[in-house]
Parts: C-alpha cells; sequence; structure tokens
C-alpha cells in the first residue's frame, strides 16, 4: 500500500459512492486518474490515437464493471488491469484489421506493436523507451506509480516472482541507459 493513505481513503469512497448511483464520484475518479491511465497507454501502445483509444475504451469498461468491484481498495490495480486489457485488445484488433491476427501471449503482443516516440526527449521516458513492454510496464508502475509488486503481479496476471524479476532487469537496464547523462 502507498503511503498516500487520505487519497487512497477518497478513491475507496468515490468508488462506493459510484455503486449508490452518484455519477459525480466516476467524473472525480476519471480527473483523478486519467493522467495516469494516459501515460501508462502511451507507453504500451504504438501510437497516440491508440493510447486515446484504449483510454476511452478504459473509462467505458469502467464506469459498466466498477459495480462488480469486490474491494473497492483494490481499484488502482483493477484500473491498470482494466487499462492494459483495453489496450491489448485494441492491438489485437488492429492486427485483424490488417490481416495478420495471430494467437499471442498479450505480453508478445504488446511488444511487438508497441515503438519509442521521439519527440519524447526527456531523459528517464527515453531510458524508459528502451525497454521491453514487459519491463518498461513493471518499471513505470513501480517507479513512477509507487506500486507495491503485489499489485502490479495483479495487473500484468504475472507471478510476484516474474515481477520481481522483470523489476530487477528493468532498473539494471534503466541505471545503464540513464549513466551517460549523468556524467559531466
Amino acid at each position: 500500500m502507498t503511503t498516500d493513505a487520505p487519497e487512497n481513503l477518497r478513491e475507496e469512497i468515490l468508488v462506493l459512492k459510484h455503486r449508490l448511483g452518484d455519477a459525480s464520484a466516476f467524473d472525480e475518479l476519471m480527473r483523478r486518474w486519467e493522467p495516469r491511465l494516459l501515460y501508462y497507454l502511451r507507453r504500451t501502445t504504438p501510437q497516440e490515437a491508440d493510447a486515446w483509444d484504449a483510454l476511452q475504451r478504459t473509462w467505458m469498461a469502467a464506469f459498466r464493471d466498477l459495480r462488480d468491484l469486490k474491494d473497492p481498495r483494490a481499484f488502482r490495480a483493477w484500473i491498470y488491469r482494466v487499462a492494459r486489457n483495453q489496450a491489448v485488445s485494441h492491438l489485437r484488433s488492429e492486427q485483424a484489421r490488417r490481416g495478420r491476427i495471430e494467437e499471442l501471449d498479450p505480453d508478445e503482443l504488446l511488444d511487438d506493436a508497441w515503438a519509442p516516440d521521439p519527440a519524447d526527449a526527456e531523459a528517464v521516458h527515453a531510458a524508459l523507451a528502451t525497454l521491453s513492454l514487459a519491463h518498461r510496464e513493471v518499471a513505470t508502475l513501480h517507479l513512477l506509480e509507487d506500486m507495491p509488486l503485489a499489485e502490479i503481479a495483479e495487473v500484468v496476471s504475472a507471478p510476484i516472482g516474474t515481477v520481481k524479476s522483470r523489476l530487477h532487469h528493468a532498473r539494471r537496464r534503466l541505471r545503464a541507459a540513464l549513466a551517460p547523462s549523468r556524467a559531466p
């Protein structure tokens, strides 16, 4: 759990209010989470337009299914899992549209489709762009979103040991990529 307990409590309350039919609660959840989810989706889809499309589909699925979330404290992992599933679904439909659909593991599908955005010049973002999706995904969620390993395992549907391994390799590659930019 993150150290931001009041924010977590506020999100739990918003989820509960949404269950009771308060439309403004869902609107507030969207305002709070849209920048984070868009950042995540930009790192997992090949183009900006794909990220926005996946984000829109994420909110539609969230609105439809949020009432079924059993534990409001699990909202963060749940919404990232919804976003990830929407990105994978979008990429599959794009491949099918182009007539190149294959039976692939979602991690492989995202790895094959993602290309770094050359307009993103910040060193950390550039370094993240050099990672495979599996590594970039866990690094983004853990290092930038401060998500615990157990929640990341839920989001990416992988055992916690796999998440630890991916994070270890991601950190090692990020350190190596950022080392030249830190030299005087």
